[in-house]
């Protein structure tokens, strides 16, 4: 692998950056803020995503679970809903680390068990704030449009930045891309992994405003929200930006935000893409 990379860095455009060295982080096994989790065969809840390179996964809070390509058709239809399945071939590159489901039946809706968090009423919705220098800027925003109070967990709220990536056997997602900023929430203000190839070292962060940054419960009374504002550090590409709240991965029911798709040129500065 090594010798791969020295041999082909030099001819990479620099659009290309976003897809090496994802690669060669998670193939070294780095992971932000990761939690030991196994994997396997049984039951997986998530809000069906389809991002826009038409990759689909679960998104469980601050987890994913990608669904093969193969089969994930059986789940457009349910796209941006809460829902479980029964996964009877799951496979974990990497432990701890995001799985890929390729075989599965629906179960149905995720069940609203609350064990995790209290979701009736919440409303989960991401603002881009890039500013006049263009910086990947991003408001996470969560309405509590319900009767009554209700609290958050900030543990629970995840922040999700999708990449495209090549193909290999060694990663969870076997779609156009992946997570490379996933396990992560809005209790660790800062965050940041780092890759080296051929020399060249690269890193993908986030910060979180200290002005906007939560408490690790906050109590939202019928009418309020929270927001918080993430500053993401990476190299030049195409992304796209979205956040979920509660559930566990095989757990219950849980939120998702609108996902916000931009481009990030050579010089630094983000503009939003269709």
């Amino acid at each position: 692998m090594e010798r791969f990379f020295k041999a082909d860095v030099e001819r990479l455009a620099s659009k290309d950056l976003l897809k090496l060295f994802a690669t060669a982080l998670l193939l070294a096994g780095f992971a932000m803020l990761a939690h030991a989790g196994l994997r396997g065969p049984g039951k997986y809840c998530g809000v069906v995503v389809f991002d826009r390179w038409d990759t689909c996964f679960l998104l469980s809070g601050p987890y994913i679970t990608y669904i093969s390509d193969g089969v994930k058709d059986e789940l457009r239809p349910y796209a941006g809903k809460p829902m479980q399945v029964d996964a009877s071939n799951v496979f974990q590159p990497q432990n701890p680390g995001d799985a890929l489901i390729r075989k599965y039946k629906i179960i149905g809706p995720a069940p609203d068990t609350r064990h995790w968090a209290i979701l009736e009423g919440l409303e989960l919705i991401a603002r881009s704030d890039f500013g006049p220098n263009g910086t990947p800027t991003f408001l996470i925003e969560i309405h509590n449009n319900g009767s009554g109070p209700i609290n958050v967990d900030t543990h629970q709220v995840g922040p999700a930045l999708l990449g495209p990536i090549e193909k290999s056997p060694f990663l969870a997602s076997d779609g156009g891309s992946i997570a490379v900023i996933t396990r992560g929430n809005l209790v660790n203000h800062w965050s940041q992994q780092e890759g080296t190839v051929a020399g060249i070292t690269h890193s993908w962060s986030y910060t979180i405003d200290p002005r906007t940054r939560p408490p690790e419960r906050v109590q939202l009374n019928s009418g309020q929200l929270m927001k918080a504002r993430i500053a993401f550090q990476v190299p030049p590409g195409k992304y796209q930006f979205m956040f979920g709240y509660g559930g566990g991965v095989h757990e219950e029911m849980c939120l998702a935000s609108n996902a916000i798709s931009f481009d990030l040129n050579d010089r630094g500065f983000a503009s939003l893409a269709e």
